[in-house]
């Protein structure tokens, strides 16, 4: 009976489930987001059931499920929608993007978690949508304006040498201020890697995300994670192509003068003002006017007017445009267990200037492999070989390019075509394309990982990174003469061999390290969730460099060492360095109910940097989150999120030199010994008490979204205490000369505000959004060798002096800048310009010395009679004193007296200015706006509160020499009066430029008086990036078997808004004018 019933129930049960399989069908489709690119690794499950798939790579799916059941799709970040069966077989889905991103995975220290339960300050950057569409020339410039705290900024356009920097919340150390970046769990570089492998950026900016780095996340830290295979599920495989080619310009360029005949006549103009005779005569200038009217004309050296007379304008000659094109393309997919990713690369960047290009060739293969249900293993392995150019780019000499020169023609290099000119003028083409040679770098990085699921929900990680640097740099001169358009023959004869040298230089540079840990995680009672992980590692790191210099070659087209005949020992250079690391660190996080939440960090750090009682340091962090949106009190608000955070902790750092604790040895230092200097071998003093740089930071941040989390604003408020700062004072002469060591010297304080506000938003198919974020940061070096003492001291004689410490509780950081306790890191030191009221005198005709010009420049016979009133009365007036043409004359500057000891600008009038060179604040603005298919984005940036000194002749400095170029807004506007002749054509009384002089060195407004005169702001508001983008319609792509397409046009750098006069205000250093690059360019994206 009991068989005859269990053989019934199997029937019916057969009966059933044939039934129900014969309802259900299969159903095919994709699924994209709202610009139609496929949404790899959705969710599409049938409501109700356990039947479920994941999308591939390409979007799609396949599932059985029968007519009047329900079609769900999900994927994070997205808005999830249903759909009822009816008789389709294709069913195809697009998703809007979800406004509410709380659930969204952040990457932070060895591990993830959901932006909910972060009690850290961590930005997270999607890199892989901001780089799409931007001709990158390096990684780190993407980061630039699309995060609150994170400032990027730029120092050259060169292609390879772009000098990238990123500071994280500021400055808050006289100490290396760059953040630790890691790649894939290792210390790296960010521009050793592929814009185009890099699926997303997270920065920590706090002590309580960098804290698990310990000892090198005082600074902040960059994580980068680049994709990974397999996306689309089992089987599936998929190859991308992105391309993109660019039409390079230089971003910015001041002007120089362009007429030659002008030059020469202003030059002579600057030579007359100090009564120094014109180096030019009247009639080569008549001789350039009168060419100058028949430009085309043919000279008696056959040559045109134009090339054998030339007015040449400088910055058009240097600069030019160039092609930048940059292909990459991959294969993801997977087969079984195993999941891989092939990308390899392609850039080639000629700059905007002769023989500066670069190209890279990238390769990065990531493979994972799941062996067992408990055991994944996986390598990344990823390089690159790059080849830049070699060029003699010495910008100082840029200022050399007078208008007489004719750059080249006719496969001929110009030279001063007046003999008249100053013979170290010159053609700066002809240098660019004089050195020969290249740099060319590999770089491979290889990680090896294994993970595995062990009992009581514990995991284990282990890994092992290895990378290797190899650089080669070859150099050498070229024969190559220059050539007179003008006489029709060579003018400047270099064809000595004797004079060429070839010059190697190598470096091999690997690293090593070690890392694993073990993680728990657990949930009890539903509300309380508990992790914890616990790690080590290890690192070694080791760079030889090599270098070698022979002279004297056979010929100059064999440009390898034995073509050359001589050696100076002196010439042949080698050092080697390694450094250290072992470290221990654990994690411990506690929520309750999502609304509690609490994080604990510990790092025990050791470096090799250090003598051994000192080698070890303990850096601990601790935060906490309340959701106060989740609390009862909180129900029917309208506010979706509310979280109040704070943490404190403390970094460390040790940027310093791998042996700087220790003293090093070299010849040719001396000591003091007996009242004389005596010949030593000791170079730097040792120290070995010299540890750890601390930072201790506190952070308290807030989070609110609104109108379904569309709304969304975040504001944190933060304050960094560095003390021990690793840092050289100068040391007495009576030491010798010997180098200063290191030491934990200085404290400085950096505190301020972020904010960040956004709005997203999808109405039918329309998407559209817009952030903005703003950074305040004030950094102050609260302790150095005590407070500036300052004033008038009378003597038991009577006698009254002036006396300051200035010398032995500051140090010079240039002639421009100091470091002192209480004052900004590297604040501008500088003399103030005179400011008077202009009243000149007295009622009773007594000299007012409050009364001179307003704006400190000598400009009328009024100001020139309160002047020499203000000598006679025993006033002193620096640097040039006397009241002459080749001292102080009309159209010069005067400078405050501070202390009011009668002397004008001496070195006790010198003032902490109150900036520096680090913005105070920064700021950036994204547009984004999406339809059918059609994408458009758009990034401002900026920066404000800095400052620069920057004067240099040539460029814009009002003294002059004949062997410079003049500034064209300088040239055309500039102070001028003769007082023998008033009516003089070339008056101009009213500019703010001075007189020009042709005493460079000796000059009233210069030589060794930094004043505030040629201080200018750095603050800018820049154009980043504006991008439109369309992707082609799935039903088109289809019959070519094809994916996804989609084009973009775009600009970089298209406007800058600043009062900066030189090249950029990014680019402040005085001798480098290699413009940023504005970039349109044209690129596709297609996925098969």
């Amino acid at each position: 009976m009991i068989a005859l019933k269990r053989s019934l129930v199997i029937a019916m049960s057969l009966l059933v489930g044939s039934a129900a399989l014969a309802q259900n069908h299969l159903i095919k489709g994709r699924v994209t987001d709202d610009s139609q690119e496929p949404l790899a690794g959705a969710s599409v499950s049938v409501l109700n059931s356990t039947r479920g798939e994941i999308t591939d790579i390409g979007g799609n799916y396949e599932i059985r499920a029968a007519e009047g059941e329900t079609l769900v799709f999900s994927f994070l970040g997205f808005e999830t929608k249903s759909i009822v069966i009816d008789n389709r077989a294709v069913i195809n889905v697009t998703l809007a993007q979800e406004t509410n991103a709380l659930n969204e995975l952040v990457v932070v220290g060895y591990g993830v978690q959901k932006k909910v339960n972060v009690t850290g300050a961590v930005a997270s950057v999607d890199y892989a949508d901001e780089v799409k569409s931007r001709p990158v020339t390096s990684t780190a410039q993407v980061l630039q304006g699309v995060s609150p705290g994170v400032q990027v900024s730029q120092a050259s356009g060169q292609p390879g040498s772009e000098d990238i920097s990123i500071r994280v919340r500021g400055i808050g150390t006289l100490n290396a201020a760059s953040p630790l970046v890691i790649v894939d769990g290792f210390e790296g570089t960010i521009a050793n890697v592929n814009p185009d492998d890099i699926l997303s950026v997270s920065i920590l900016k706090d002590a309580a995300s960098c804290a698990i780095y310990g000892n090198r996340g005082a600074n902040g830290v960059v994580l980068v994670t680049t994709k990974t295979g397999g996306e689309g599920g089992k089987g599936r495989f998929s190859i991308s192509y992105n391309g993109m080619m660019a039409i390079n310009e230089p971003a910015s360029k001041f002007e120089v003068i362009s007429n030659y005949a002008d030059y020469m006549a202003i030059i002579n103009e600057s030579a007359e003002n100090i009564g120094a005779t014109a180096p030019f005569s009247q009639a080569m200038i008549d001789l350039w006017r009168e060419k100058e009217k028949d430009p085309n004309g043919i000279s008696d050296s056959g040559y045109p007017n134009y090339v054998a007379y030339p007015n040449t304008d400088w910055m058009d000659a240097i600069y030019k445009k160039g092609i930048y094109h940059k292909h990459n393309i991959s294969a993801n997919g997977s087969a079984g267990g195993t999941k891989y990713l092939i990308s390899m690369s392609y850039i080639d960047n000629p700059g905007v200037i002769d023989n500066t290009g670069s190209k890279k060739f990238q390769l990065r293969t990531n493979v994972s492999s799941q062996i067992t249900k408990w055991l994944e293993i996986g390598t990344k392995i990823w390089g690159y070989e790059s080849n830049t150019e070699v060029c003699d780019t010495y910008f100082g000499l840029m200022s050399r390019a007078v208008p007489g020169i004719y750059p080249y023609y006719d496969g001929k290099y110009g030279w001063m075509e007046n003999p008249e000119q100053a013979s170290d003028s010159r053609n700066n083409l002809y240098f660019f394309n004089r050195m020969g040679g290249g740099t060319k770098t590999h770089y491979v990085n290889a990680i090896a990982f294994a993970n595995v699921k062990l009992p009581l929900d514990i995991r284990y990680n282990a890994s092992f990174n290895y990378s290797r640097t190899g650089a080669e740099s070859r150099t050498n001169r070229k024969l190559l003469n220059a050539f007179s358009f003008r006489e029709g023959k060579d003018a400047y004869i270099y064809d000595n061999l004797d004079n060429l040298s070839l010059t190697r230089k190598y470096r091999q540079a690997y690293r090593w390290t070690f890392q694993n840990n073990l993680s728990w995680a657990r949930t009890f009672a539903k509300k309380h969730d508990v992790s914890a992980m616990v790690g080590f590692e290890a690192m070694y790191s080791n760079e030889i460099n090599e270098g070698l210099t022979k002279k004297r070659l056979d010929n100059d087209q064999l440009t390898e060492l034995n073509n050359a005949l001589d050696v100076d020992p002196k010439d042949v250079t080698g050092s080697q360095t390694d450094f250290a690391s072992a470290s221990v660190f654990g994690r411990v996080t506690y929520a309750y109910d999502s609304r509690y939440l609490f994080e604990a960090n510990l790092r025990y750090d050791g470096s090799s940097r250090f003598a051994r009682q000192s080698r070890w340091g303990l850096f601990p962090s601790i935060s906490a989150g309340w959701r106060i949106s989740e609390e009862r009190f909180m129900k029917n608000s309208g506010i979706d999120n509310l979280k109040l955070r704070a943490s404190w902790g403390k970094l460390g750092n040790n940027s310093i030199g791998n042996y700087d604790w220790q003293s090093t040895y070299a010849t040719g230092y001396q000591y003091s010994y007996g009242n004389k200097l005596t010949s030593g071998m000791v170079s730097t003093l040792s120290n070995e008490a010299l540890t750890w740089e601390t930072t201790t930071s506190t952070d308290v941040g807030l989070e609110l979204g609104v109108f379904d989390n569309r709304l969304s604003f975040e504001t944190d408020f933060y304050n960094k205490l560095t003390d021990g700062i690793l840092y050289k004072a100068p040391v007495y002469a009576t030491i010798g000369n010997k180098g200063a060591p290191y030491q934990n010297l200085c404290e400085v304080t950096n505190r301020g505000v972020e904010l960040a506000l956004g709005w997203k938003d999808d109405i039918k198919g329309f998407h559209y959004g817009i952030r903005g974020n703003f950074t305040y940061n004030h950094n102050e070096v609260s302790k150095y060798k005590g407070a500036l003492e300052a004033g008038w001291v009378t003597d038991e004689n009577g006698h009254r002096s002036y006396v300051s410490n200035i010398g032995d509780v500051t140090t010079t950081v240039d002639g421009a800048r100091r470091v002192m306790e209480g004052k900004l890191i590297n604040e501008h030191y500088l003399l103030n310009l005179y400011s008077g009221d202009g009243s000149h005198f007295f009622a009773d005709g007594s000299v007012n010395p409050n009364g001179g010009p307003a704006d400190g420049m000598i400009r009328t016979p009024e100001d020139m009679a309160w002047l020499e009133a203000m000598v006679s009365a025993g006033n002193t007036f620096l640097p040039n004193k006397t009241i002459d043409k080749a001292g102080i004359w009309y159209g010069d500057y005067i400078y405050a007296d501070v202390n009011g000891d009668g002397v004008y600008g001496d070195a006790n009038d010198y003032m902490f200015q109150g900036t520096s060179q680090t913005p105070k604040f920064y700021y950036g603005l994204q547009l984004e706006l999406g339809w059918k298919g059609i994408d458009f984005s758009m990034l401002w940036n900026g920066a404000g509160g800095s400052a620069a000194y920057w004067r240099y002749v040539g460029f814009n400095a009002y003294s002059t020499s004949y062997k410079f170029t003049l500034p064209k807004r300088i040239a055309y506007d500039h102070y001028f009066y003769d007082p023998m002749n008033p009516d003089d054509p070339r008056t101009n009384i009213t500019s703010k430029h001075g007189r020009l002089t042709m005493n460079y060195g000796s000059e009233q407004n210069g030589a060794n008086a930094y004043s505030t005169l040629f201080l200018y702001k750095t603050d800018y508001l820049r154009l980043k990036n504006v991008t439109l983008g369309y992707t082609f319609p799935e039903k088109w792509m289809r019959k070519a078997h094809i994916s996804s397409l989609r084009v973009f046009f775009s600009g970089e750098n298209l406007l800058t808004f600043t009062e900066w006069p030189g090249m950029d205000p990014e680019i402040t250093d005085k001798m480098n004018y290699y413009a940023l690059l504005r970039q349109y360019s044209f690129g596709l994206s297609i996925k098969f």
